[in-house]
């Protein structure tokens, strides 16, 4: 009985860490290949949680577009897993061009144009961003 609890001690001890480093072991192998694999056009995730589309793969870093007109530069580890192919954002695009000539213009008259603390502000905006009254050192305040 105690050579079967030594057993199960061991079994407990060094079997389940070499399982779980096998299983990360798979997962980064996985993602090195697929960052092996990166091409421009495909929307990824980033370590970071940035979603963005390569603009440009070099050998260690890859460009990617933030926003329209805006590119930065990651090394390629960064690249975490893929969103979407440049198929399927081709296709979404379609759609989502079609949802928004649907919107309906009287969903928006509700909305009150008046800007939110307005009431509160005292004087114009211009008067406000004067500069002087805000200042801790102006006004009848002698400088020590």
């Amino acid at each position: 009985m105690e050579i079967f609890l030594l057993i199960l001690i061991v079994v407990v001890f060094l079997g389940l860490p070499v399982m779980s480093m096998r299983k990360q072991s798979k997962q980064i192998n996985e993602i090195k290949s697929f960052q092996s694999q990166l091409e421009p056009g495909m929307i990824v995730q980033m370590t970071s949680g940035i979603h963005a589309r390569i603009a440009e793969v070099g050998t260690t870093t890859v460009d990617v577009e933030l926003a329209p007109g805006v590119t930065t530069t990651w090394d390629r580890s960064a690249v975490l897993k893929l969103v979407e192919t440049p198929d399927t954002v081709d296709a979404d695009d379609t759609e989502g061009a079609d949802a928004a000539e649907q919107v309906d213009e009287s969903t928006f008259e509700d909305f009150d144009t008046v800007a939110p603390f307005e009431d509160q502000a005292e004087g114009t905006r211009d008067e406000r961003d004067s500069g002087d009254a805000d200042r801790p050192d102006s006004g009848d305040t002698p400088r020590s």
